[in-house]
């Protein structure tokens, strides 16, 4: 099912993927310099407030004491430039309690009793007392004293409220604060989760037509060539899809091919072939005639390279055929196994003189029969053809942990270092040096890999403690 919307580009769609993604991101970015700006307006207005605040509250105890200074030097000399002056700072310190008022928008404090003792106070001219040191009626200091107790009292009201004003309005502010700090980490939380979920849902758009690719191409190589490969998404991986469909295709008609010339090389060549051996063994079994010495000499070199070419027939056979046999398993004896590989080999190793000897337990085992005899038969015919004249043959086996352990050691020249990890490469050929009329093809070894390997067991090169050639074969029980 394709999906409702197509990028027209991987770059297209990784843009997209890229701004939408950075979207919350300058979200939050608008939204944090909005509420920083937001609470910048908040401390200033709260810092002008309680600046003027305590400002107007030190300008009125200025004023009342300025006044009382006034009050008492008029009373003192009974100047008249002084009861203007003491007019003027009654006035200043009305004009203060008024500003106070207007700054102070709510809970604002009762300042009419003040200003009814502003408005009280009057200034009369003292009658001298020659009997005092000051020369000021002490009823007149008595009654002033008084007064401008009543006035400091009612002051000292003042500022202790708005001592508590400024307090609760910088609890307010701090609080306020906390509240939009919570709101901004809450704000940024969401959009930065909200910023998380879009780029795993894109990664995972973006990821998907690759996922499909590598599936594909998984298919490929492990489900066959029967499959048709569509690939939607961006306008590369349609082109990538597109090219690996033609490949499949390419692939298909290649293995129909193949498969086609396999089926007419085998009968092509086993047919003549068969026939071949037939006739030499009839001719070895003398039943056409007695044959001389020379004469079985000639018809058992036939049946070698006959046998040899056999096997170079079948090794070529079983190699393309292998990836797609079906394991087949079932209990079998293994002396009854090796009678049958060594009936193939008896001319050769008669004619080069081999020393072959086979030894082990058990005397059965459960495997795939016929993989385990190819894999077996191709480690003996490459023993046998790169062992020299009056050589040795050694075949051990045993079994361990439900193991089957079977080395196959010849003499010879020992396969180089270099070689050694790719002697199970198809078609390599080491430089060690191989008797016989044949070359080899050089898939033996890579056949007998892949056709113990299919049983969960191991093909290696081990080293020997007499010779200096030894294949390990280790085969599973099942």
């Amino acid at each position: 099912m394709k999906s409702f919307w197509q990028p027209r580009s991987l770059s297209h769609l990784v843009l997209i993927s890229f701004f939408t993604a950075l979207a919350p991101l300058g979200v939050a970015i608008v939204y944090t310099v909005q509420t920083l700006g937001e609470m910048g307006d908040k401390n200033r207005e709260v810092t002008h407030v309680v600046v003027d605040v305590t400002r107007l509250g030190q300008t009125l105890q200025h004023n009342v004491l300025e006044l009382e200074r006034r009050a008492r030097q008029y009373l003192a000399i009974s100047d008249p430039e002084l009861a203007d002056l003491f007019e003027r700072e009654r006035g200043r310190l009305a004009k203060t309690l008024l500003t106070l008022q207007e700054r102070v928008p709510l809970d604002r404090p009762d300042l009419s009793g003040l200003l009814d003792s502003l408005a009280r106070l009057e200034l009369a001219p003292a009658a001298v007392d020659t009997s005092t040191s000051s020369g000021v009626t002490p009823l007149a200091q008595v009654g002033l004293d008084q007064k401008f107790t009543i006035i400091r009292d009612q002051t000292g009201a003042v500022e202790k409220w708005l001592q508590s004003y400024v307090d609760q309005l910088l609890r307010k502010s701090e609080e306020e604060a906390d509240s939009y700090i919570n709101a901004l980490i809450l704000q940024l939380s969401l959009l930065g989760a909200a910023t998380l979920v879009l780029l795993l849902l894109f990664a995972h758009w973006i990821n998907k037509p690759v996922k499909v690719l590598t599936q594909e191409i998984h298919n490929l190589g492990t489900s066959g060539l029967s499959h048709p490969i569509e690939i939607s998404g961006p306008l590369e991986m349609q082109a990538l899809g597109r090219k690996l469909e033609w490949l499949r295709q390419s692939l298909q008609e290649s293995e129909q091919q193949k498969e086609l010339f396999l089926r007419h090389i085998s009968h092509e060549l086993k047919t003549p072939l068969s026939s071949l051996r037939e006739g030499a063994d009839l001719l070895a079994e003398q039943i056409t005639g007695h044959l001389s010495q020379q004469q079985h000499e000639i018809v058992d070199i036939v049946r070698q390279n006959g046998i040899a070419l056999q096997r170079l027939i079948e090794n070529l056979i079983d190699y393309n055929h292998l990836p797609h046999q079906e394991l087949t398993f079932e209990e079998f004896e293994l002396d009854e196994l090796w009678r049958e590989l060594l009936g193939n080999y008896s001319i050769s190793v008669n004619k080069k003189a081999l020393q072959l000897q086979l030894r082990g337990s058990p005397d059965s085992w459960v495997a795939d029969r016929y993989k385990l005899k190819t894999a077996l038969d191709n480690l003996l015919s490459n023993a046998i053809n790169y062992t020299p004249e009056g050589g040795c043959i050694d075949v051990v086996w045993r079994a361990h942990d439900d193991m089957l352990i079977i080395d196959v050691a010849n003499s010879g020249d020992p396969i180089p270092a270099r070689d050694a990890e790719r002697v199970f490469e198809p078609f390599f050929q080491s430089v060690a040096k191989r008797s016989g009329p044949i070359k080899g093809s050089g898939i033996g070894l890579s056949v007998a890999k892949e056709c113990i390997e299919a049983q969960g067991g191991s093909l290696s090169l081990e080293p020997h403690a007499r010779l200096p050639v030894c294949f390990r074969l280790i085969c599973p029980a099942h």
